[in-house]
């Protein structure tokens, strides 16, 4: 059977998404709602471009040769909300050597609680989390690709030791231009 994601964006490669080069997905759809949220337009539930998960891992593996990118990262939206299509991404970037980070709205202790087998599989899978909710009140400045200070960055796995989040000491926005695009994706506001 084929899963598919709805998808907002994807960066083959990116240095602004978490540690190293990683492929960056943001998927469409976001209960959440943080207000002042730097991916607003994401928040919404609609189509936005369905893709067939086999699919993206094609692209994912043709940015690991293309780029030698060191992991992928899932934004959102809300990432956990389609956890079954991630959670099978994520177990091949596991078995072909890259790393996955995960932002999420939902803390870490709720996710447990769900008792959802395509999270569970998520979480298995993922280096890297970073939960909570973005509080506009409490920005981050210290530590990279972390958008508010009651968010925590929880280490999944042994492949990054902890304090990899502040080694730039600086968020990080990227400009991406081409002939048909402007496209920007990082902390534009900080």
């Amino acid at each position: 059977m084929k899963t598919f994601l709805n998808l907002a964006a994807v960066r083959l490669c990116t240095e602004s998404e978490g540690p190293g080069k990683r492929f960056a997905l943001w998927v469409q759809g976001c209960k959440q709602r943080c207000p002042d949220c730097c991916n607003q337009q994401m928040q919404e539930f609609k189509q936005s471009h369905v893709v067939e998960v086999e699919d993206l891992i094609h692209l994912i593996q043709k940015s690991k040769d293309d780029f030698d990118i060191e992991g992928v990262s899932f934004i959102g939206g809300e990432p956990v909300l389609q956890a079954e299509g991630l959670s099978f991404i994520a177990e091949w970037c596991q078995n072909n050597n890259l790393s996955v980070l995960l932002f999420t709205g939902f803390l870490y202790e709720s996710l447990l609680k769900f008792e959802d087998l395509f999270i569970e599989k998520l979480l298995l899978n993922t280096d890297i989390l970073i939960d909570g909710l973005y509080d506009k009140t409490q920005p981050d400045t210290e530590r990279d690709w972390v958008g508010s200070k009651n968010q925590k960055v929880i280490f999944l796995s042994d492949r990054y030791k902890n304090g990899v989040e502040y080694e730039r000491k600086e968020h990080t926005m990227e400009i991406l231009v081409s002939e048909k695009d402007i496209l920007s994706n990082g902390w534009p506001f900080m």
